[in-house]
């Protein structure tokens, strides 16, 4: 691991000595889906490895989810991102049409060839149902702290998300950080980091059209059709999307490996340089562990 960080880092260097400057996630173009446009983040740098394709959370944007991780993904890699584009009228969205959408992206960002595939949280959800059912345009998958069938204990959380939305933002925010991010993490913020936090939550809502899906989700018959590499990654303290759903990912993906970061949901935030090696690394050589490892974290 040691090495192939010193090599990401001198790769991130020009040849006269100077330093990439990482890209910022904002937006770039549109791809067109049945008759809509998605917006799309593509860092555009063309190299010889497999173009990153992200797909966001229940945020409901590329910037929410992975606003500190596609920056240092592009260092060395051509990443292209996007935001799901939701029903209007408040009408259901279905995972039919975010699988839709993504296959949109894919067919943008591919050039032909397979990509790397990422999935955080609702977005891993995604990307495994995409994965199932087009395996020969994926050259390996990485499902962070994703779920294959909603159960009690998240329905729970959703019930009383849907009772604050309606009645009580401020107690939904307070709800959100509780369930997102870990205690550790909490408590080592500092106060102007800590009302920084707070702001950013309260001003970044869950769609109800992603929360509304979120409880139907149920991909468990799908995840054997799931031919591609996979890292399942798991985050220790993860109270919005406990521990045993990667674990159960994890056991289903005849073709998986496993990886655990000591965080909370909130993971691009808690440890985005962690979370980017990680991908980078399997993305790279998604064989260099056989299915079913269970990888050591030597991470500090």
């Amino acid at each position: 691991m040691v090495t192939k960080l010193t090599e990401r880092r001198q790769s991130a260097w020009h040849a006269d000595g100077t330093l990439h400057e990482p890209l910022l996630i904002e937006p770039t173009g549109h791809v067109e889906q049945a008759g809509r446009l998605i917006p799309i983040y593509d860092s555009g740098n063309e190299t010889s490895t497999a173009t990153i394709v992200l797909v966001h959370g229940s945020s409901g944007t590329a910037r929410g989810s992975f606003w500190a991780v596609y920056p240092i993904l592009t260092f060395t890699r051509r990443v292209v991102a996007f935001d799901l584009q939701l029903p209007a009228d408040d009408a259901d969205f279905t995972l039919v049409d975010a699988v839709a959408q993504l296959r949109a992206v894919v067919d943008h960002a591919s050039g032909g060839g397979p990509v790397a595939l990422v999935g955080y949280s609702f977005g891993a959800v995604v990307a495994a149902a995409y994965a199932s059912e087009r395996p020969s345009t994926v050259a390996s998958l990485s499902l962070v702290a994703g779920w294959s069938k909603t159960d009690r204990h998240q329905l729970l959380r959703n019930n009383l998300w849907r009772r604050l939305h309606d009645a009580d933002p401020e107690a939904l925010s307070n709800l959100t950080l509780l369930m997102a991010y870990s205690a550790g993490y909490l408590i080592g913020r500092n106060e102007r980091d800590w009302r920084e936090l707070q702001q950013a939550v309260a001003a970044r809502p869950y769609p109800a059209q992603i929360m509304r899906l979120n409880r139907d989700i149920d991909i468990d018959l799908g995840l054997s059709r799931i031919d591609v590499p996979t890292l399942v990654i798991g985050c220790r303290y993860d109270d919005m999307v406990p521990l045993h759903h990667s674990r159960m990912l994890f056991g289903a993906i005849s073709d998986a490996r496993y990886f655990e970061i000591e965080s909370g949901h909130a993971v691009s935030v808690e440890r985005p340089a962690e979370l980017a090696v990680v991908i980078d690394d399997f993305s790279l050589d998604p064989h260099e562990h056989p299915a079913g490892t269970i990888i050591r974290n030597d991470h500090a």
